[in-house]
C-alpha cells in the first residue's frame, strides 16, 4: 500500500478520524504522529502530567470557545445562584464541624467521666 493511500490514524488509540471525532494536529511533529483526536490528547496529557508535546517539545495550548448567543457579561442571576449555593455550601460545612466539636469537646468527655463516676463509685462501695 502507497503512503499516499494510508489513511490517516490518531497516534494514541490507533484509529481513524470520524466526522464526530476528527483528527488534528496540534503541534509541530509531521508524519503519520502529527495525528491525534482531541479526547486522545486530552487523556494523554492528564495522564502524562506534561502540558507539551513529548516528541517536538510544541507547549499545547487550549483555547475556550463559547457559544456565539453567550451574553458578555454574566446575568445577576446566575451571579446570585452561585453566591447563595456557595454560602448554602459554607453554611452546611460550618453547621458539620460545629456539631462534630461539640460531641468531641462536650458530649464524649462529659459521657466518659460519667461512665466513670459510675464505676469508681461501685469499685468503692467494695
Amino acid at each position: 500500500m502507497d503512503t499516499a493511500e494510508e489513511a490517516d490514524i490518531c497516534r494514541v488509540c490507533r484509529s481513524e478520524g470520524t466526522p464526530d471525532k476528527p483528527l488534528y494536529h496540534p503541534c509541530v511533529c509531521t508524519g503519520s504522529i502529527k495525528f491525534i483526536h482531541q479526547e486522545c490528547l486530552v487523556q494523554w496529557l492528564k495522564h502524562s502530567r506534561k502540558e507539551y508535546c513529548e516528541l517536538c517539545k510544541h507547549r499545547f495550548a487550549f483555547t475556550p470557545i463559547y457559544s456565539p448567543d453567550m451574553p458578555s457579561r454574566l446575568p445577576i442571576q446566575d451571579i446570585c445562584a452561585g453566591l447563595l449555593t456557595s454560602v448554602g455550601t459554607a453554611i452546611r460545612y460550618w453547621f458539620h464541624y460545629t456539631l462534630v466539636a461539640f460531641a468531641w469537646l462536650g458530649v464524649v468527655p462529659l459521657t466518659a467521666s460519667h461512665v466513670h463516676g459510675f464505676k469508681g463509685s461501685r469499685e468503692l462501695r467494695l
